[in-house]
């Protein structure tokens, strides 16, 4: 039975951008169990919205192509957000769904699974630069497609704005982390980093069945891991890249560029490494919330 999910708090701030719209929340309405993936992006969000996905599910062969099954769902896309809404509604039981905006920019819903996962913010940074280049029509002067100095230091120095989220900064990104994750607004938050993802997909999976409540036997989780490595997803990218398929990246596949962390090295200067430090420190002056961003720690 499908059972409205009541909101217990509302949001707090309202987030928007080129492509973010907080007036699309509405094509979704939460039922009791659906799961929503809440990260900054470029953190992997793609990989856990599959895996979720197929959990879910109960098969790694999806019914439909991921960003149909589990849209961004305050996003503009060009998909009309009664579509969207529609696609939604249709689905029966628990549905995945994915924002990139922080937890105090959607209501507390009782009965939802919030999922957030964080990366090193130096690896989001080459994976954006890498994300823009692949874009088929490109934005003349993004800060990702300038040179690495003149890019990381707008990256690094730049500001978060809310009424310009989707301008990708480390202020955003750790703006991102503290609202959702340090000022523990939302109740029961599961919450896991790149990395450690990386170093083992298959208790990943085991994981994620676990922070979603979802039973599942050895098999499934065999089969889930297998479907959801970097090659077999690279591989089968018109299905799960977000518009795969539409022309809108030169290379599909390419959305998937290397799944792997330390992306920074022989890339950035001694000095540049310097000053992502010292900003970052400012931003999130916790020892252990700053060391935990950066590696992990499963």
């Amino acid at each position: 039975m499908n059972v409205l999910a009541p909101v217990l708090s509302p949001a707090v701030r309202a987030y928007r951008g080129s492509t973010t719209d907080p007036l699309r929340w509405v094509t979704w309405s939460p039922r009791k169990g659906d799961i929503l993936v809440c990260t900054p992006p470029k953190c992997g969000t793609t990989w856990t919205q599959t895996m979720l996905a197929m959990l879910v599910n109960g098969s790694s062969d999806l019914p439909e192509k991921v960003p149909v099954l589990s849209p961004w769902v305050d996003a503009d896309l060009g998909v009309p957000a009664d579509e969207v809404a529609a696609s939604l509604a249709a689905q029966k039981g628990r549905r995945v769904v994915k924002t990139h905006t922080p937890a105090d920019g959607f209501p507390i819903w009782d009965g939802v699974t919030v999922i957030a996962v964080y990366r090193h913010p130096l690896d989001v940074f080459f994976s954006l630069r890498k994300h823009e280049a692949n874009k088929s029509v490109a934005v003349p002067d993004h800060p990702m497609s300038l040179s690495v100095p003149d890019s990381i230091r707008l990256f690094i120095n730049g500001s978060a704005d809310p009424d310009d989220f989707d301008k990708d900064t480390l202020a955003s990104l750790t703006l991102h982390y503290c609202e959702t994750v340090l000022s523990g607004r939302y109740p029961h938050l599961h919450v896991l980093h790149y990395s450690d993802m990386l170093r083992d997909g298959h208790r990943t999976v085991q994981h994620l069945a676990r922070a979603a409540g979802i039973e599942v036997d050895a098999e499934l989780i065999d089969q889930v891991a297998a479907a959801t490595a970097f090659g077999a997803m690279k591989a089968r990218a018109v299905d799960y890249a977000p518009v795969g398929g539409t022309g809108y990246w030169k290379s599909d596949d390419g959305f998937f560029d290397s799944a792997g962390s330390r992306k920074w090295e022989g890339q950035l200067s001694q000095a540049e490494i310097e000053l992502f430090n010292t900003r970052l420190a400012e931003l999130l002056p916790d020892d252990k919330a700053r060391t935990w961003l950066l590696a992990g720690g499963s």
